[in-house]
């Protein structure tokens, strides 16, 4: 179903991001997974390669512009396309609104929302623009509030408006 494709899945060293990885790669993709630890990306790797799969790892930070561009550039120079982003990197702590600080909550939006961003526009800059490809935003179950991560679920609802946004500028409205 992927063969011959590339897709870049950021947050790959675990959770949904690496059953994602896994999967795509089983598909016939060429997976380039992303993440902030080589130690978990090197794992997830490993498993992919011994089950007969294409994948490459990437150090990156979302919330570091020019490491974003630096692993896009990467990307490209070892496959030679991006034909898909499962943009899926991201965390929250559990904690009240009433006592996380504004530091902790900027932390979180910067994490979700503005690493999501810095990547799919880099992404879409860089080859999609161009040439085509699919962008997927993973966000979570926000529709009924969110108590004690409203960090993480302002930050969430803010990725779907903005996939809703580049759906329209980027895509054929």
């Amino acid at each position: 179903l992927f063969s011959g494709q590339t897709v870049i899945v950021t947050g790959g060293g675990s959770g949904i991001g690496r059953c994602t990885a896994h999967e795509l790669a089983s598909l016939g993709a060429r997976i380039a997974i992303w993440g902030r630890k080589a130690e978990k990306l090197e794992a997830v790797q490993r498993e992919i390669l011994e089950d007969g799969g294409v994948c490459s790892i990437h150090v990156c930070d979302i919330r570091e512009e020019a490491q974003v561009i630096a692993a896009v550039d990467e990307v490209l120079a070892q496959h030679g396309r991006i034909d898909g982003l499962f943009n899926n990197a991201g965390g929250q702590f559990r904690m009240a609104m009433e006592t996380i600080s504004t530091k902790g909550f900027e932390a979180v939006v910067r994490n979700n929302l503005t690493g999501g961003f810095i990547v799919m526009r880099e992404v879409y800059l860089r080859w999609m623009k161009a040439h085509g490809g699919a962008i997927v935003n993973m966000i979570a179950d926000i529709w009924h509030g969110w108590p004690d991560y409203a960090h993480s679920g302002a930050a969430r609802g803010g990725m779907l408006t903005l996939s809703e946004s580049a759906a329209c500028e980027w895509g054929a409205c």
